[in-house]
């Protein structure tokens, strides 16, 4: 029996005025406009103003700055910190109803963008949005859908600033809408009638399986086999039950790594139980408590593992001896399971505890639970003390820590192993049917409605070696899951995203496909190698924001990716970056793609950050990207803006303006006959910036442009840090450059011509290994906008794209962008075409009105080889045209003399009418079928066309116009630009005076601070590369370690992942200084852990051209838990108008805490002895 149960619809957001449907009914939010305050203190009636202590300067009150009426509510000088809330009163809300929640923003800020947290808290649940914030008033809205039994909620905002010195808030509004199409519907596995069966074993095997293995062993000795040899080992091992347990708070960043090199440690258990880490690179002993207590819950859950072997060998052999040992391991384990301190566990981390440690223990309970070898007084123990401890508190933790999201299907693996092997039909029910973490609310919720994982590739793996163990200890005891209609998809999708070659990784397909098969619906893609693999086709995942293109077949077939959905796909638990992109072709990947494992500095540091996945960067950072992690089904929607494949060309298009506040991206992707042609542009909204574009590919770089080289990194932080060994020249004409992976491929880049360029050729590490470089160009340019225009052509020999250019265009990159390319052995060329703006236009002789085109013609004047106009209502070229009465996706080929191929796009339905010179039979055939159409004097031909179908269309001679009659819809009207907003770049700043005296820097000793001085301005400011933190950096000034004086700066040394610590930084700007001159940065450092490693930097600013680093960052420096000054030297050259000096601590392993004190700037190629500055001087009493 089936039943539904309702769930939240977590995060189908608006995130931009007028996006989604409108919310119907009455706002159901008291005061939600700041209109009144009865009580005059500034706070509108009903709301709560909570300010955190960190959050000092934190002031909130009524502003006659606002949307709509007379007042909204200001936010000024807040840190962006959690504990600083303004809170909604309660309205009333209904159970099982969907919900929107809308919000209109802006800021005033130096910095283009921040982020809101927002909090709806209904039935007892709470869950979290991010809300983007610009310098223009945006409406942000989010839907929910509630819980049953709610009867009230409230709104709680958070991380008021941070970025922004002052936020706005107004016309926040709470709607009843209709999200029936959007609610997943989950099934429930009915239990009522359910009775375990008596057989055993049935948590790993069953009594079947066992005898299949015995019986493939029929002539050879048992004992042999490795499933039993892995048992023998157990049998004289040496145990230890240890009484100290393991607090992954205290001890995992730090004991696991060595301090020296952040190998990972190796745990030693000595016969008499003291244990150790040992480095298996440096051969370094560690016994810090750490340590030791890292050894011990390795080697607990390396028992566990050992008990399951013995088990199994148990089963297998009927042998006591296997039996009587697992039986003396669970025992032991189930004396010290529940008497452990709280938040003490045996091995360490909760996830180890389910995924292997628990699961385990059930199996080795469940193989010999029936042996006489178990006494019913140690059996009841174990099943008691160890393993229904664990079931209840991996069903709690399941619904907190593991609620819609991959651990809750690792806390069930546990759950549902224990009820299996204790015949607990609550346990069993609770890991299929919870409705927060149970299979069936995982595989409806966790898996968006395109069959991928919200959280990613690696997690979309990583939840099913969870579900998958589940769904086979259910078909043990006679439940079949199999029948979920979800979770198909969530084997079906990931094929579909795989590039050639790539493997279904770390679950059993095998099993799966067997499973489907038996029910009478196999996979499309069964497992296992084939001579001729299945054909994949290009596939849109629309929901979490992966676009798959692919051409060809074997070792010829190209496969391109885009992202643009709000996680990334191949790096973990990641936010999104906007339009990576992924090519395959020659039987390889030739870009870079993924990210190294959390706990490296590679993973943080590089390959995390937007510049390593060939997607634009601008003004030196990072793209902005999500805070609140969740599925958001209106995320992809209202970036993913065009997907069309067909067989002359395939496209996507997405574009963003979130990623850097009031910069828009918008990138454009052609797959065409043998080669990629890439429109990556950015339009700011006011002023000018830098755009970067690092192209990277595996091979050697060859590139024939006059090189210069440059002087150290790139820059000092967002991954610029990375970018080394670094040579560059500028041109406005075009280039390319090539990347040779060995005889058999290499890859093209041709960049078509444009506004002035800076070439820089640079090395990379790859986004998995810093061991192996990856070279890559950086295209680098100035403005208010501009685009990339490039071909990107895989090769073997030689490259076949013979020319690549500009085709001439009005306004040139602000309206649109057209590129020709011309072929070896093709004649003529093919156009590809990207409209900025809405309205019709020429690209040289050819017209669009609409989003994207492109066509190959033989000549301006001859028919088409193919046409395709995606969303737009016309494309012509000489006598020729594609045109719609809306915005519609048409195709067009010739693909006989007289035989046309025509398909449409989806919601391009209509009547279509081919007006040219027709044979007297001409006709209209689907799938072989002939279809009605209308004949008109051998002039035309006007048939019915269904969405998203193919035609082929005969006896067309020679065709002028296809025109489709879109059914029931209007033209769209052309969307309004966004409303003026402040200027957006960093402005150049005034001219000032330097600073008085030796010490150019002010407030160089810390002395000046808001302890010593509250009020006081504060010149320095703490930065990170993560926008997860708002690119903001933890500090404190501290009184009890200094070098001189009464105070340092100190940035503590925080983790970013597991046992990686963040990067942080101090920055102030120093008017006055740096052209033409020389400077010396030295300070005074000193770190709790030996080696941290830290940096210098002084940079300028060139109104031209953007930050200059050029020799300007030093090399890392390793900081030990003694003073020590460390010294960077730069000269400048003309243009630079102002100066900025950084002290880093950089991405490590086993990172500390790092002090900093008495800076010093000065004139000169060297550090003198330390000044005090004039500014500190004229604050400080004499």
């Amino acid at each position: 029996m089936r039943g539904n149960v309702l769930v939240l619809l977590m995060g189908t957001a608006c995130l931009a005025a007028g996006g989604a449907e409108p919310a119907r009914g009455t706002d159901l939010l008291p005061s939600g406009g700041f209109e009144t305050d009865a009580d005059g203190d500034g706070i509108p009636d009903g709301w709560r103003l909570a300010v955190d202590p960190a959050d000092r300067h934190l002031t909130g009150r009524l502003s006659p700055e606002a949307h709509s009426g007379r007042h909204g509510f200001c936010v000024a000088n807040g840190t962006g910190s959690r504990g600083s809330t303004l809170t909604s009163p309660a309205f009333d809300l209904k159970p099982d109803t969907a919900y929107e929640v809308s919000a209109w923003l802006r800021m005033d800020a130096r910095f283009p963008q921040d982020t809101a947290l927002l909090r709806v808290s209904a039935g007892g649940r709470s869950y979290s949005f991010d809300l983007t914030i610009t310098r223009q008033w945006r409406r942000r809205a989010i839907r929910f859908v509630t819980e049953p039994g709610t009867t009230s909620g409230t709104l709680q905002f958070s991380q008021l600033g941070g970025q922004a010195e002052r936020l706005y808030l107004d016309d926040v509004a709470v709607r009843e809408v209709d999200a029936k199409d959007a609610v997943p519907r989950i099934p429930r596995t009915d239990l009522t009638g359910f009775e375990f069966p008596r057989h055993r074993p049935r948590v790993q095997h069953t009594a079947e399986e066992v005898e299949a293995i015995r019986r493939a062993m029929t002539g050879r000795d048992l004992r042999q086999h490795a499933r039993v040899t892995a048992g023998d080992r157990w049998l004289e091992k040496r145990l230890h039950f240890f009484e100290e347990g393991y607090d992954f708070r205290k001890h995992f960043a730090t004991g696991r790594n060595c301090s020296d090199d952040g190998t990972v440690l190796k745990p030693v258990v000595h016969p008499d139980g003291t244990c150790e880490m040992r480095c298996p690179k440096c051969e370094r002993v560690f016994r810090e408590e750490a340590h030791r207590a890292t050894a011990r819950a390795l080697f607990n859950r390396e028992m566990a593992v050992g008990a399951a072997s013995l088990g199994r060998a148990y089963a297998l052999t009927g042998d006591p001896r296997y039996a009587v040992r697992a039986r003396e391991i669970l025992v032991g384990l189930a004396d010290r399971y529940r008497v452990l301190k709280p938040g003490m566990h045996l091995v360490f981390t909760h996830l180890t505890e389910a995924h292997t440690f628990l699961l385990s223990c059930a199996q080795a309970y469940d193989y010999i639970c029936e042996s006489p070898a178990f006494p019913e007084e140690d059996r009841r123990k174990v099943e008691e003390d160890l393993l229904r401890a664990g079931a209840e508190y991996f069903c709690h933790h399941s619904q907190t820590n593991g609620a819609r999201n991959n651990r809750g299907a690792i806390h069930n693996k546990a759950v549902m192993a224990i009820g299996v092997a204790l015949g607990d039909k609550r346990f069993v029910d609770h890991a299929l049917n919870n409705h927060l973490s149970g299979f069936h609310a995982l595989v409806g919720c966790l898996f968006l409605p395109d069959g991928l994982s919200w959280e990613g590739f690696g997690y979309h793996f990583y939840t099913l070696s969870g579900l998958l163990p589940i769904a086979e200890m259910a078909h043990r005891v006679g439940i079949n899951v199999y029948e979920d209609p979800a979770w198909r998809r969530v084997f079906e999708a990931p094929l579909k995203a795989l590039a050639p070659g790539e493997e279904f990784p770390r679950v059993d397909l095998e099993t799966a496909s067997r499973r489907f098969a038996e029910l009478g619906r196999p996979l499309a893609f069964p497992s296992g190698k084939s001579d001729t693999p299945a054909a994949i086709a290009s596939h849109n995942f629309d929901h979490f924001g992966l676009a798959v293109l692919r051409r060809g077949a074997g070792p010829d077939e190209i496969y391109l990716s885009m992202e643009c959905g709000k996680e990334a796909m191949f790096m973990g638990h990641a936010p999104g970056v906007k339009f990576s992109l992924g090519l395959h072709a020659n039987g390889r990947m030739l870009t870079p793609r993924g990210a190294a494992t959390y706990g490296s500095a590679l993973c943080g540091g590089w390959a995390r950050r937007s510049l390593a996945h060939n997607a634009i960067t601008v003004d030196d950072r990072d793209q902005w990207g999500r805070v609140a992690a969740g599925p958001d089904l209106n995320y992809v929607p209202h970036r993913l803006t065009a997907f069309a494949a067909a067989p002359g060309v395939q496209v996507v298009r997405a574009r963003d303006d979130d990623a850097y506040g009031d910069v828009t991206l918008d990138r454009t992707l052609f797959l065409a006959d043998g080669y990629v042609v890439d429109l990556s542009a950015a339009r700011a909204a006011a002023g000018e910036h830098r755009f970067d574009l690092c192209y990277r590919s595996y091979g050697s770089l060859a590139c024939g442009l006059p090189f210069q080289p440059r002087g150290g990194p790139l820059g000092a932080g967002h991954g610029y840090q990375y970018l080394t060994d670094a040579r560059s020249a500028r041109t406005a004409a075009d280039w390319s450059a090539d990347w040779r992976q060995d005889e058999g491929s290499a890859l093209r880049l041709s960049v078509v011509g444009g506004p002035e360029t800076e070439v820089i050729a640079c090395a990379s590490p790859d986004n998995t290994s810093e061991e192996r470089r990856v070279d890559a160009v950086v295209a680098r340019r100035w403005g208010e906008g501009t685009v990339f225009a490039a071909v990107w052509e895989p090769y073997r020999d030689r490259p076949s794209v013979t020319s690549a250019r500009r085709l001439p265009v009005a306004q040139r990159d602000a309206e649109g962008v057209g590129v020709e390319v011309a072929k070896e052995g093709q004649p003529g060329a093919a156009v590809f075409l990207a409209a900025y703006r809405p309205g019709k236009r020429r690209y040289g002789d050819i017209e669009l009105d609409g989003m994207v085109a492109a066509g190959r013609w033989r000549s301006p004047e001859a028919a088409p080889d193919y046409a395709h106009l995606v969303k737009g209502v016309l494309l012509r070229r000489g006598s020729h045209s594609l045109e719609a009465t809306a915005p519609a996706t048409l195709y067009v080929e010739q693909i006989a003399p007289d035989r046309l191929l025509v398909r449409t796009g989806s919601e391009s339905a209509g009547t279509l009418t081919i007006t040219g010179r027709l044979a007297p039979r001409a006709g209209v055939e689907r799938g072989g079928e002939r279809l009605a159409a209308k004949p008109e004097r051998g002039q035309s031909l006007t048939f019915a066309a269904a969405a998203d179908t193919s035609y082929e269309v005969t006896g067309v001679a020679d065709w002028r116009r296809i025109r489709l009659e879109c059914e029931g819809r209007a033209e769209e009207p052309v969307q309004p630009e966004a409303a003026p907003v402040a200027e957006t770049s960093v402005r150049e700043p005034a001219a000032e005076a330097p600073l008085a005296g030796r010490n150019k820097l002010r407030n160089a000793g810390f002395e000046i601070n808001e302890q010593t001085h509250p009020g006081a301005a504060n010149p320095w400011e703490a930065r990170s590369s993560y926008h997860l933190v708002k690119f903001r950096a933890d500090h404190e000034y501290d009184a009890a370690v200094v070098h001189s004086g009464g105070r340092s700066l100190k940035i503590p040394g925080l983790t970013w992942a597991n046992e990686a610590t963040r990067d942080g930084w101090i920055e102030q700007r120093v008017p006055g200084v740096g052209a033409g001159k020389t400077y010396t940065l030295s300070a005074w450092v000193k770190a709790s852990q030996d080696p941290t490693r830290a940096r210098l930097v002084i940079y300028g600013w060139n109104p031209k051209w953007g930050n200059d680093y050029e020799g300007g960052v030093s090399p890392m420096f390793d900081v030990g838990t003694e003073w020590q000054r460390v010294a960077w030297t730069r000269a400048f050259g003309p243009g630079i108008t102002d100066v900025r000096v950084m002290v880093k601590r950089e991405h490590q392993v086993i990172g500390g805490d790092v002090w900093i004190d008495d800076i010093q700037l000065e004139e000169g190629p060297t550090a003198t002895d330390f000044a005090p500055d004039a500014w500190s001087e004229s604050v400080l009493p004499p």
